[in-house]
C-alpha cells in the first residue's frame, strides 16, 4: 500500500508541476488575458484525481487523515479545474483567470506543506 501512496503522490505532484509551468509560460499574457493552456487543464484533472485517491488510500495504511487540510486543498484544486475548463476553449479570456490558477495552486502547495495530510 505504501507503494501505491508514494506513486499517487508523484503523480499528484506532477499535476501541480504541469499547472504551475502551465500558468507560469503565460505570465507575459497576464495584463493582457492569458490564454489556460491544456496543460493547466490536464494537470488540475490529475491532481484532483490523485488527490482523492491518496484521500482514500491513507486511512487503509493506518494513517489518520487531516480533514481541515484535505478539505481545504480540495475544494482549491477543484476551483483550479473548474475555471480551468470553463475557459479552456476560449481565445479571449478575462485578465483575472490565469493569475488566479496560480495562486490557488501555491495557496494548495503552501497548505500541504504548513498542514500535511495527515495527523499524528
Amino acid at each position: 500500500m505504501e507503494t501505491a501512496i508514494r506513486i499517487t503522490l508523484v503523480l499528484h505532484l506532477l499535476g501541480f508541476a504541469s499547472i504551475m509551468a502551465g500558468t507560469l509560460s503565460q505570465m507575459s499574457s497576464f495584463k493582457t488575458g492569458a490564454k489556460v493552456l491544456p496543460s493547466i487543464l490536464h494537470g488540475s484533472w490529475l491532481s484532483l484525481v490523485t488527490g482523492l485517491a491518496m484521500t482514500g488510500m491513507l486511512p487503509a495504511n493506518g494513517e489518520h487523515v487531516n480533514a481541515i487540510s484535505v478539505s481545504v486543498k480540495s475544494v482549491g484544486i477543484t476551483a483550479i479545474f473548474f475555471i480551468a475548463y470553463t475557459f479552456n476553449k476560449k481565445e479571449n479570456t478575462p485578465k483575472w483567470v490565469v493569475p488566479t490558477i496560480l495562486l490557488l495552486a501555491i495557496v494548495n502547495v503552501v497548505i500541504a506543506v504548513v498542514l500535511g495530510m495527515t495527523t499524528e
